[in-house]
């Protein structure tokens, strides 16, 4: 049985105590408290860990908003859900806006449970991005202030980082050694055989250790004691080489701890390594648009923590930024698609649609094509222009195309139509049908589909916000949306915007 910490904020011990019921149902163990005061919430948060504070938007001497405020405040990362049955959709939603993870209606409790695990989820995963963000920055600093020289270099043996200790050590600064190749040092006081064995060594994957006698910019000589470790990359392709200097005088006067450090500075290494395929690995399925804040998150911090790495002039430091430009792209539209109930100043262009639907499309195939789902697309030529806000209708395009995706579970067919038509009153519009080969709608829930938090499917995967915000923004853009479906058949979704007379 799992133990849930509560902080109920009620001041109905009885509505409570209902709260309490369902929970222990689902199979929780609860510690809880209730409090009804501001002075009483912030001792019990200053006094415990909450795993959720489950709060009522209005009470007597204190409400929901001064929750939240308290919960700023005291700089707490604590899930709140706002559980209520007096509070409209746009109480709802300024709650949202202030901080809420989530609303709960009192007599519709079934929602309770998912977005409670829901939101500790995602309120672990948060702390464990800190966690390893924190990691990184020790690890980063470590390596920077380790007294060991240490140095990186790609498979063809260009230089492309090393420590503050290496330049100490060689003479040679950063800006000297980049992009050169490690023979720079060489004293010739080794054979062709020596370095033979030590490239035969690390290609092979292996980890190459040995006393070298090395030659510092002011031409004198430094034996030293060199590890040179492969590291590879998800795919087990070597792709650097780290080496790390050790004086040999120092290693005479304190051999044991010098032994340990190599152990310790190895271990980091590899840390190091895995904390940077955080950066490579995962390919960002688009399954869940609201999950991808964390992977872009970290993909973000790597960038700028290895753009840092480089010089101004580095030849690495341009395509970085490139990267960086494009995650921040992407970060801006998963952003836009999770604001459900926030509306935003429109910004009004000529839209090309034909090129905006294939790039919904773009957006969201990975999505599609790990579903099994086959996209046809059907375009009239000379469609004419659009004036709307690109970045609401791609929340809308989105926002239909992953629905259709959860229709067919098994996979299917989405076919994309757009084309001429008219509006009401005769004048130009654009036609634009999203038709899927899925599951359909029952009838009796059709006329349900427009209402805030209404959602056909599972319990905790829909919020039951998505298709009220579509027609909200093709109304905003005065323009119509309807469904027809036929369970088992499959769903269009259709839409009519206003048009312009350029044809694009």
């Amino acid at each position: 049985m799992v133990t849930l910490r509560v902080l109920h904020v009620e001041d109905s011990e009885r509505d409570a105590a209902l709260v309490a019921r369902h929970l222990l149902r689902a199979g929780y163990e609860l510690l809880s408290d209730r409090v009804d005061t501001r002075a009483a919430m912030k001792a019990a948060l200053e006094t415990h860990q909450w795993d959720v504070i489950l709060c009522d938007y209005s009470m007597p001497q204190f409400n929901a908003l001064a929750a939240l405020a308290l919960i700023k405040e005291l700089e707490l990362d604590v899930p709140f859900i706002i559980i209520s049955g007096t509070v409209g959709e746009a109480l709802a939603v300024e709650s949202m806006q202030a901080g809420a993870n989530d609303y709960v209606m009192k007599d519709n409790l079934v929602r309770l449970v998912p977005a409670i695990e829901r939101e500790t989820n995602e309120a672990a995963n948060r702390q464990a991005r800190l966690q390893a963000e924190d990691q990184l920055r020790l690890q980063s600093a470590a390596l920077e202030a380790a007294a060991n020289g240490i140095v990186i270099t790609d498979t063809s043996g260009k230089i492309i980082w090393i420590n503050p200790a290496f330049t100490q050590s060689t003479g040679y600064s950063q800006e000297e050694v980049l992009g050169q190749n490690p023979r720079l040092l060489k004293s010739g006081k080794q054979s062709d055989s020596f370095y033979r064995d030590m490239w035969e060594t690390i290609l092979a994957g292996q980890v190459w250790r040995n006393t070298i006698v090395n030659r510092r910019k002011d031409g004198t000589l430094n034996r030293e004691d060199m590890t040179i470790t492969p590291i590879r990359n998800a795919g087990e392709k070597i792709t650097h080489f780290v080496a790390i200097k050790q004086d040999i005088t120092q290693l005479e006067n304190a051999l044991s701890e010098v032994n340990q450090k190599r152990e310790e500075l190895a271990a980091m290494t590899q840390q190091l390594w895995q904390a940077s395929k955080l950066a490579t690995m995962g390919e960002l399925a688009a399954s869940v648009a609201h999950e991808l804040n964390n992977p872009l998150a970290t993909i973000s911090l790597h960038l700028e923590v290895l753009t840092g790495q480089l010089s101004a002039d580095a030849p690495n430091r341009r395509p970085l930024q490139v990267i960086e430009h494009e995650v921040e792209r992407m970060a801006v539209l998963v952003s836009n698609l999770l604001l459900f109930s926030r509306r935003s100043h429109q910004q009004i262009s000529t839209i090309n649609m034909a090129e905006e639907l294939q790039s919904s499309l773009e957006f969201i195939n990975y999505h599609l094509r790990s579903r099994r789902i086959n996209v046809v697309t059907d375009f009239a030529n000379g469609l004419p222009s659009v004036q709307a806000d690109r970045q609401q209708l791609l929340q809308v395009f989105l926002n239909l195309l992953t629905n259709a995706s959860d229709a067919m579970p098994e996979g299917g067919t989405m076919t994309i139509r757009a084309g001429r038509a008219a509006l009401a009153n005769g004048d130009p519009a654009l036609l634009i049908e999203f038709s899927d080969t899925g599951i359909g709608i029952e009838p009796e829930d059709m006329p349900k589909l427009w209402e805030p938090f209404f959602t056909t499917k599972p319990e905790g995967k829909g919020t039951g916000l998505g298709l009220p915000i579509c027609r909200r923004t093709v109304e905003e853009h005065r323009g119509t949306i309807d469904i027809e479906s036929l369970p088992g058949k499959g769903t269009t979704v259709r839409i009519i915007l206003p048009a312009t007379e350029t044809e694009i």
